[in-house]
């Protein structure tokens, strides 16, 4: 009775697992990045718009276009090679804000993604530039998942029929009643598996190429991996079909290959080892049909009887031992490759709460607990606890639209995380854009290494409460471990973390860079009350800058531990600039001439490059940053500024002088730039004439 029991609890864990035993979310070739980045304002008009994806494009089938503010296109060539898409634009592109707009086809898993992402041309994106990448359920989105879903139910249904009653051969008992259930429910399973795989072909060509005809059936479908995988995913159902009741054995081998058609459209067929994960994948989705497909098999064939004692009797008797002798060995098989697959997609057991991926997965693993208690102890009190069955088939629901969820990640987190270091090389969105603070928030940043620690803090009852995110130098998220030495902090994704902190003036960040963690100090206290008052003094401030008759400027630059740049300049209104680096290049400009000297070299004269004119007045620029601008300390006559700007992304801390309106220092704070300005002599007499004796550069 204990071992009747046993596999009386498989198969019903079977049904209860239903949901997890659904094939793999196909996966997409996600948005990697762009150039220029998204959310970001640049002062040159790019001569060319590159987006990165994390796997190779369908060149017929993915497309891009550039449009202005307005919604007004402009013109721009486009070209697709490999993973990247590249438009460029017919002509220097005008001061403002601009959108890209992009759909792509993925080489590897035929499935269609789209979205956007805006930045700014000497001005601010609009809001909401950062990219957007739509989900594969937008729009017609849940049709497609609707249709799949249903096919991957009956494949597998009508695969693990096969399958199961090849298996046990002689040893498959079933009365007469039962065997014609049986093979209805196997034919029936068959022709919507192969009907539904035709159909959810037709609207994924549909999708991908932007409507249906011949030439797109055969461009999407007859060229390509995951077309030709579509197609013989319906003629080997078909085959399966024909021969299920003269060639049992020859149909399960074809249902077989058919589950291999499933894989190789999956996130299986990007993965590394992409053999190890495709072998797994199949491996689990065979198993899993054998364990399933019977149990379905055996609740279809005996179910409508199963309220006589007797034949519920002659079921646990004689029905669940025989499948066991397959169900046991599947159920193995199904762990040993889920195992697998797991840590294909993970790469690490953090990403299963660090990421988004990961926290749907462990939700799923909840519940497919959650269903194997409620057939446990069915299976224990040895007889039909309804409670228990009604249980177990809403959690079985629940499992099946967890599962649905995951569609909408275009690759788990190891594929995503491999395919963006190997492959994009350009900013991620994880998370993606930079939030703009709220009114109740501070948002400030420092250096740790060459990485950007930024802040937006928020006063809580009891302490500060808020949101960390680190930047590498280009811009991409820090992968290292974030913490607050005096608080705690979470991770929210990569390169962000929240975290709660006592009060305190500062809060000190430790932010993990290779093998070195860097400490960031960062103010954490701001006068609420002077807010009115900080984007007035801004304005005054940088009126006032641009008003003086001369000025001098001390630069310290670093981008990294031991990477130091010293320069000293001076400035005379209206058009005069000099200024000498730490290295002794020595450069003047005056108007649109340019005059630079290098150590043990004569004075070259030539155009200020860019052809733009020098003029003192645009030498200070702060106004366009203050997207966020708050009093951070006043101390006698003093002020200090916090200002930030997430669309860029840069932060800015001002000191400036209440009485005259006066900057005397500058901390900016920008991917790979961290830079100290220090002015001084305001007014002072200083002489910039034209170098003698310069030679015309060539």
């Amino acid at each position: 009775m204990r071992a009747a029991r046993r596999l009386a609890l498989a198969a019903l864990c079977a049904a209860g697992l239903s949901g997890a035993l659904a094939p793999a979310a196909f996966g997409h070739a996600a948005f990697a990045g762009a150039s220029p980045p998204p959310g970001q304002r640049v002062e040159d008009s790019p001569a060319r718009v590159v987006l990165s994806f994390t796997e190779p494009l369908r060149r017929e089938l993915s497309e891009a276009t550039l449009a202005d503010a307005a919604g007004q296109r402009a013109p721009a060539a486009m070209t697709v090679r490999g993973r990247e898409i590249v438009l460029t634009p017919d002509r220097t592109l005008a001061r403002g804000a601009y959108r890209v707009r992009w759909r792509t086809v993925s080489t590897q898993d035929g499935h269609p993604l789209e979205g956007s992402y805006g930045f700014g041309v000497r001005a601010a994106p609009t809001a909401g530039a950062g990219s957007l990448q739509e989900s594969p359920l937008a729009g017609g989105g849940w049709v497609r998942a609707a249709v799949r879903g249903l096919l991957y139910a009956a494949l597998l249904l009508f695969a693990g029929g096969l399958l199961t009653r090849a298996l046990l051969g002689p040893r498959w008992r079933a009365g007469a009643g039962a065997a014609r259930r049986a093979d209805a429910v196997v034919a029936d399973s068959g022709l919507a598996a192969a009907a539904l795989a035709a159909v959810s072909a037709v609207v994924d060509t549909a999708d991908a190429a932007g409507g249906l005809s011949l030439d797109a059936l055969r461009s999407y479908l007859l060229s390509g991996t995951p077309g030709l995988a579509r197609v013989a995913l319906v003629a080997l159902v078909g085959i399966a079909i024909v021969l299920a009741r003269r060639a049992p054995r020859a149909a399960a081998l074809a249902a077989v290959a058919a589950l291999g058609c499933v894989v190789a459209s999956g996130h299986a067929n990007s993965a590394d080892p992409r053999a190890l994960a495709i072998l797994a994948d199949w491996a689990h989705l065979v198993a899993g049909a054998v364990w399933l497909g019977g149990a379905a098999l055996i609740v279809a064939a005996w179910g409508p009887e199963l309220r006589r004692s007797e034949t519920r009797g002659a079921v646990v008797r004689d029905v669940l031992p025989t499948f066991g002798r397959v169900a046991l060995p599947a159920f193995g098989a199904v762990v040993a490759a889920g195992t697998v697959n797991a840590l294909v997609e993970l790469g690490s057991v953090s990403n299963l709460w660090d990421t988004a991926y990961g926290r749907v997965l462990l939700a799923k693993v909840l519940l497919v607990v959650a269903a194997a208690t409620a057939a446990w102890t069915h299976a224990l009190r040895g007889r039909p606890a309804w409670r228990a069955l009604r249980a177990e088939v809403a959690l079985g629901a629940g499992i099946v639209m967890i599962a649905g969820l995951l569609v909408a990640f275009p690759l788990p987190p190891r594929q995503l995380e491999s395919a963006r270091g190997g492959g994009a090389g350009l900013p991620a969105c994880d998370p993606c854009p930079l939030p703009a603070p709220r009114r109740d928030e501070l948002s400030v940043a420092g250096q740790a290494g060459s990485q950007v620690v930024a802040a937006w803090i928020r006063r809580a009852p009891g302490g500060l409460t808020g949101t960390i995110r680190t930047l590498d130098s280009q811009g991409r998220p820090g992968t290292g471990r974030i913490a607050v030495p005096a608080g705690r902090a979470r991770p929210c994704g990569t390169g962000c973390a929240t975290f709660a902190a006592p009060p305190s003036p500062v809060l000190r960040v430790s932010a993990q860079e290779r093998d070195r963690a860097y400490a960031a100090t960062l103010p954490a206290t701001w006068r609420a009350q002077d807010d009115g008052q900080a984007r007035r003094l801004l304005d005054r401030a940088q009126a006032t800058m641009r008003s003086l008759r001369s000025v001098r400027e001390d630069e310290e630059v670093s981008s990294g531990p031991g990477q130091r740049a010293f320069t000293r300049y001076a400035l005379r209104a209206p058009d005069r600039l000099a200024f000498a680096t730490g290295g002794g290049v020595q450069t003047v400009q005056i108007d649109r001439t340019q005059w630079l000297r290098t150590p043990g070299s004569p004075w070259r004269r030539s155009p200020v490059p860019g052809g733009v004119p020098f003029r003192t007045r645009s030498w200070f620029r702060w106004t366009p940053y203050a997207r966020s601008i708050h009093v951070l300390a006043r101390r006698g006559p003093l002020a200090e500024l916090a200002l930030a700007d997430p669309a860029t992304p840069v932060w800015l801390r001002l000191t400036v002088d209440t009485r005259t309106g006066r900057v005397l220092r500058e901390r900016l704070v920008a991917r790979a730039r961290f830079i100290d300005r220090r002015f001084s002599e305001f007014d002072a007499p200083v002489r910039i004439v034209p170098p003698r004796g310069a030679v015309v550069a060539g």
